[in-house]
C-alpha cells in the first residue's frame, strides 16, 4: 500500500461522521464546553484521521489547533504535562502547511529535550530555564516537513535523572489514569498529554525506556526504534548510543506513519523501510520472559498481565516458549552506570562556575541530580572503558535467542506504575538507585543492545487498575516485525477507546 492510499483509508473506522458545512461552526461552539458535559467530536480521531479531515476540508489546521488548545486549557491544571506553549508559532505555521503532507496540519507536542529553533529547551532544569534553541535538529525538520504543527513542549525529569516525570522547575506530571501516580519517565509529559486526550500523538525520546515506560503507565503505544534508524536528534547530526526519537500514540498506524516520515532514508545504517500499513500473515516464534531478570523479579500483577498477553499471542497462532532472560541484572547495571553516568559529572563544575556558589546552594540543580553527578565523578576512566566494552558486546547474549526466536516478550517494567513522591527530585541518588534500576531493568537493556522495542497496551493491573504494558523486542533492524505484530494485537484487543478517568473523553 502506498502512502497516499494509506492516508486515504486512515479515516475509516476511527470515528463517526465527518463534520462539514454549517455544522462546523456549531461544533466549534460546543468544543468550548469541553470537560463540562459537551462531547468533543474530534476526540476519537487519531492523527491520520484528523489529517484526512483537513485534506477533505472538513476542518482547517487553525481550527484544529484551537480545539487542542481548549482541551489543554480544560485539563492542564490537573495534569501538568506541558512546559512551554508555542500556540502562536503553530497558528502562524498553519497558514503555510502543505495539505498534501502526511499529517497535513495536525498538532503535535515535542519533548522538552530536543532542539527546535526559537523554542525553549530546558531538560526540566533551572540550569537551562533560559535556554532557547538556535536551530532545529534533523528529526524536528522531518516532523515539520510531514505537516505536523508543534504546539508546545512536554514535561520531563531533570536531565532524565529520576525515572519519573517530576522536577523543581515545572513540578510533577500527573497520570490521567490516577492523579496520585506518576507517568514514569522520561517522556512522562508526552504520555500524559496523549492519555488525557490533548492530541493523539506526541514526540518522545527513549534512552533507557523513556517512551516505553510512560506508554506502559498511560495505556498507550510506545516505540523505541533500532539504534541509528531515525534521523539525528542532535545538533551536530550525530547519534547518541543509547537514545533515539519516536513517539507515544493511541494507534499503531500513527506511530508507523511518523516512523516512516522521520526515519533516516539514506540507507547508511539501515535500509529504509516502506510505510508499514498492516499486519503480516507470518506466524512468529515468541520467546516469553514472564518475570524479567532474576536480580529484578517482576511483581505478581505484571507477571499475570504478561501471561495473559502470551495467551493472546498463542490464540492468534504464534508459537510461545518461556525462556530466562540472558542478562545478569547486577552485572549489567554496574557496567551501564559506569558507561552512562559520567556524562553527568561535569554538571557540578559547570554550575559552580556559572553561579560562583556550590551546586546545592546555587539552586540550579536538584539534590537528586547533584548526588548522581557526585556519584558519577567517582567512576574511573578505566571503569567507564570496561563498561562500554561490556555494552558493546551485550548483543552476543541475545544472538542465540534471535537465532531461534523472532520476538522476545516481557513486561515493559517489572514494577507497577510508581506513585508520585516515591522517587523525588529531593532524594539522594544512592537511596533510590536500586528502585530506579529495577524500573529500568528490562527497557534499558534494549537501548544498550540497540534492539527495537515496543510497549503495547494490552493489560490492566488486577491490584491498582492501572495500565500495564507488554514489551516486544526484535533483533536490531527488525522494526517492521514489531509494527506488524502490533497491528495484529490492536485488532485483536483494541485499546484506542479505553480512556483514562482524567481525560477529555472519559464518560
Amino acid at each position: 500500500m502506498d502512502r497516499r492510499t494509506f492516508i486515504e483509508r486512515s479515516g475509516r473506522g476511527t470515528a463517526g461522521l465527518l463534520v462539514g458545512g454549517s455544522a462546523l461552526s456549531a461544533l466549534f461552539s460546543s468544543c468550548s464546553q469541553i470537560n463540562s458535559g459537551q462531547f468533543d467530536e474530534f476526540i476519537n480521531y487519531d492523527a491520520l484521521g484528523l489529517a484526512l479531515l483537513i485534506k477533505k476540508k472538513e476542518i482547517t489546521p487553525t481550527e484544529l489547533i484551537h480545539v487542542v488548545i481548549r482541551r489543554i486549557e480544560a485539563l492542564e491544571g490537573s495534569i501538568n504535562a506541558l512546559t512551554t506553549r508555542t500556540f502562536e508559532r503553530a497558528l502562524e505555521n498553519a497558514k503555510h502547511v502543505s495539505i498534501d503532507s502526511t499529517f497535513a496540519g495536525v498538532p503535535i507536542l515535542m519533548k522538552d529535550m530536543i532542539d527546535i529553533a526559537g523554542i525553549p529547551r530546558t531538560d526540566g532544569s533551572r540550569l537551562l530555564q533560559n535556554n532557547i534553541g538556535e536551530k532545529s535538529v534533523d528529526y524536528v525538520k522531518a516532523i515539520e516537513k510531514s505537516g505536523m504543527l508543534i504546539l508546545g513542549m512536554t514535561n520531563v525529569p531533570e536531565f532524565t535523572t529520576t525515572g519519573i516525570t517530576d522536577n523543581e522547575l515545572f513540578g510533577p506530571t500527573h497520570n490521567p489514569w490516577n492523579l496520585d501516580y506518576s507517568c514514569n519517565g522520561s517522556s512522562g509529559g508526552a504520555g500524559a498529554a496523549v492519555a488525557a486526550g490533548y492530541l493523539p500523538l506526541a514526540h518522545g525520546t527513549d534512552g533507557g525506556g523513556s517512551c516505553r515506560l510512560p506508554a506502559s503507565a498511560c495505556n498507550l503505544l510506545g516505540m523505541k526504534p533500532s539504534r541509528y534508524r531515525m534521523l539525528s536528534g542532535e545538533l551536530d547530526g550525530s547519534h547518541d548510543m543509547f537514545k533515539t526519537n519516536q513517539s507515544i500514540s493511541r494507534t499503531v498506524r500513527d506511530s508507523a506513519a511518523l516512523f516512516y516520515e522521520t526515519q533516516d532514508k539514506s540507507g547508511k545504517k539501515h535500509p529504509a523501510l516502506d510505510l508499514i500499513s498492516g499486519p503480516s500473515k507470518r506466524r512468529l516464534k515468541i520467546a516469553h520472559i514472564p518475570s524479567g531478570l532474576k536480580e529484578f523479579p517482576s511483581e505478581s500483577s505484571n507477571i499475570y498481565a504478561g501471561n495473559e498477553v502470551a495467551k493472546l499471542c498463542a490464540s492468534l497462532g504464534h508459537h510461545i516458549e518461556e525462556i530466562e532472560h540472558p542478562v545478569n541484572g547486577e552485572e549489567f547495571f554496574m557496567h551501564y552506570n559506569n558507561a552512562f553516568l559520567p556524562k553527568f559529572g561535569p554538571l557540578i563544575d559547570m554550575v559552580e562556575q556559572l553561579s560562583g556558589k556550590s551546586a546545592i546552594s546555587s539552586g540550579l540543580l536538584t539534590p537528586f541530580t547533584i548526588s548522581m553527578a557526585e556519584f558519577a565523578k567517582q567512576i574511573s576512566p578505566e571503569a567507564t572503558k570496561k563498561g562500554m566494552e561490556y555494552l558493546n558486546n551485550l548483543d552476543k547474549l541475545f544472538n542465540p535467542i534471535f537465532d531461534k526466536y523472532d520476538i522476545i516478550l516481557s513486561p515493559t517494567a517489572p514494577l507497577e506504575t510508581i506513585k508520585l513522591g516515591e522517587i523525588s527530585p529531593q532524594d539522594q541518588f544512592i537511596d533510590r538507585k536500586a528502585k530506579l534500576e529495577k524500573l529500568l531493568s528490562l527497557t534499558a537493556i534494549c537501548n544498550a543492545v540497540g534492539n527495537p522495542a515496543m510497549s503495547v497496551p494490552l493489560s490492566f493491573s488486577k491490584d491498582t487498575g492501572l495500565p500495564i504494558g507488554s514489551m516486544f523486542q526484535a533483533n536490531i533492524g527488525n522494526d517492521k516485525m514489531l509494527y506488524e505484530l502490533a497491528y495484529e494485537l490492536e485488532a485483536a484487543k483494541p485499546w484506542k477507546n479505553d480512556w483514562a478517568p482524567n481525560s477529555i473523553n472519559f464518560k
